[in-house]
């Protein structure tokens, strides 16, 4: 087998499994109703098993991560409920930044040199300022959460990103959603003993999503200070 094709098999494994998942629509069972379904099995597991049932945790919601599963809120919403404080926190945190890290790693291999010598200019362009401003770029989109959590890390593999700048920048901009969500994960237990119907939709109001902009738009500040602040200042 070829160094090539060593290279590469990495990230065919990978298309093929997120095809096969997409295909057979697996993640749809997932969801508060499976959740509100299971919540005794759930908790009683976690509690019987208190080093596997983590360990297990971590394993689903990596691959979940690593095959672009739609159902990050789900997972996170039962580690809160099933683990205690923050440990739930700390599990969501900890598997969102170890798939996301594997995935920029596997992808980060078939973006090589080559295809970069034949790279439109404009995404040459894109390459050089995204790694210019890496850390800035990386916060805002992560905080934010304006674009899908995959297309960040195929994004910061593209653009040939440090690993370690891609991997502190994972886990600090997971955090303010996950612990948002953990919140709501605590709750679950109380909501379905009064019988409350808890949706998506009530975990991410208007005003968390015009939060979470304004909180990644801070990240963006440096290059406002360097692009307009620091320039203005020379000129004078």
């Amino acid at each position: 087998m070829s160094k090539k094709v060593k290279k590469l098999l990495p990230f065919v494994i990978l298309i093929l499994l997120i095809v096969i998942v997409y295909m057979t629509n697996i993640y749809h069972y997932f969801n508060i109703e499976w959740i509100q379904k299971k919540e005794l099995l759930l908790v009683d597991y976690a509690r019987a098993h208190p080093i596997l049932a983590p360990l297990i945790y971590l394993g689903i919601y990596i691959v979940s991560v690593c095959l672009v599963i739609p159902d990050s809120t789900i997972l996170t919403l039962i580690g809160a409920m099933i683990f205690p404080r923050p440990e739930g926190l700390i599990l969501a945190v900890l598997s969102e930044t170890v798939g996301a890290t594997i995935f920029f790693t596997i992808f980060h291999t078939v973006f090589g040199e080559s295809l970069i010598f034949r790279e439109h200019i404009l995404l040459r362009r894109l390459r050089k300022g995204f790694k210019k401003y890496s850390v800035s770029y990386l916060l805002f989109l992560r905080i934010s959460h304006i674009v899908p959590f995959w297309f960040t890390n195929t994004a910061a593999a593209y653009f040939r990103v440090k690993f370690r700048t891609f991997v502190w920048t994972t886990f600090i901009g997971v955090i303010p959603l996950t612990f948002i969500i953990a919140n709501a994960g605590h709750s679950l237990s109380r909501a379905f003993a009064e019988n409350r119907v808890m949706t998506v939709s009530d975990i991410f109001t208007i005003q968390v999503k015009i939060a979470l902009i304004v909180i990644g738009i801070l990240a963006l500040s440096p290059i406002v200070y360097k692009k307009w602040i620091v320039k203005k200042k020379w000129k004078r």
